[in-house]
């Protein structure tokens, strides 16, 4: 009999040890999501990055207390992703461990974590300070998810997992030898003109002098920002391990459509990604009263960027007021 272990992505740990965990400081990094947020709303990359800050403190005002508890939020097609890598994570994990599992088996687990958390989303005890806690952004915000919905979900889940098991990608990696998997960190950093890069690369593997990194994906194509998040993946592999770019293979896997797309990488996408980065720092950078403490100049002057992005955002009913 097999016994589940638990999926490093899942802790039991509250949120406010692991930030004590952190020392309580609130550094300055770049990361693709990060980026993505700057791009999308600077009011919002301020709730998401620095006006949550203190939130878990019960004596912090309840405004900031609220931007931390709405942070916390995830849609249920993010939520829906999460919960994919995590089972494929676990079905590498054992695997790592000579103990492969069926996909029956894999579905049966994927399936009671569905359950359950559907479940706590709907129990109204959610804080936003337990990881073992969680609420749909929908939930919050009164928008129905009818159980026509929760089955198209479930049902998606199961496709994705489904095809990552009956792919020629997960034949390879189980062809693959053992020593030849390269295990990553769960939140992957290296440093960058002295700055952090966050990044999560999902799965890499030597293959003779090459190394091949894979990305999952659930969601819609979008092959503009795969490419960034893939260079990088790429720049992440050559800066850590020094590999030359020609050797580094970067792969996305849409599992929820069964496509399989390799990005090309090469020395002068990486120096592009390098000039972006810096141009983003620095961009990020301006909205700092100081620099070496990561201080953010006061709310309003991050401006909101209204239209389509606001009715997705978690932090609207803070920014509307209507909180």
């Amino acid at each position: 009999m097999i016994i589940p272990i638990k999926c490093p992505l899942v802790q039991d740990v509250p949120i406010q040890n692991l930030i004590k965990m952190a020392n309580f400081k609130n550094e300055f990094s770049w990361s693709k999501s990060r980026d993505g947020v700057f791009n999308e709303c600077k009011r919002k990359y301020f709730f998401n990055h620095y006006g949550f800050w203190n939130g878990w403190d019960s004596n912090e005002e309840d405004r900031t207390k609220r931007i931390y508890y709405l942070k916390q939020l995830n849609t249920k097609e993010i939520w829906l992703g999460s919960i994919i890598h995590e089972a494929i994570k676990y079905v590498l994990n054992q695997l790592k461990f000579g103990q492969g599992i069926s996909l029956s088996y894999a579905l049966a687990i994927l399936r009671k974590k569905f359950e359950k958390e559907f479940i706590q989303s709907s129990i109204k005890k959610y804080t936003g300070f337990n990881r073992k806690s969680h609420k749909f952004f929908e939930e919050e915000y009164g928008i129905e998810i009818s159980e026509e919905d929760k089955k198209e979900l479930l049902k998606k889940a199961e496709l994705c997992l489904t095809n990552f098991y009956n792919s020629d990608t997960f034949m390879t990696i189980r062809k693959t030898p053992i020593e030849d998997w390269i295990f990553l960190e769960n939140f992957l950093n290296f440093n960058f003109e002295g700055d952090k890069i966050f990044l999560g690369i999902d799965f890499a593997m030597r293959d003779g002098d090459k190394i091949i990194l894979y990305d999952w994906k659930t969601g819609k194509e979008r092959t503009a920002d795969f490419d960034l998040q893939l260079t990088c993946y790429a720049l992440y592999i050559s800066e850590r391990l020094g590999v030359s770019p020609k050797n580094i293979i970067a792969k996305i896997f849409n599992l929820s459509i069964n496509k399989e797309d390799t990005f090309e990488i090469n020395e002068e996408k990486l120096e592009e990604m390098k000039r972006y980065i810096q141009e983003k720092i620095k961009s990020m950078k301006s909205f700092l009263v100081d620099m070496e403490e990561n201080i953010a100049k006061e709310e309003k002057e991050f401006p909101k960027e209204e239209g389509f992005y606001c009715s997705r955002c978690n932090f609207k009913k803070i920014c509307s007021g209507e909180w």
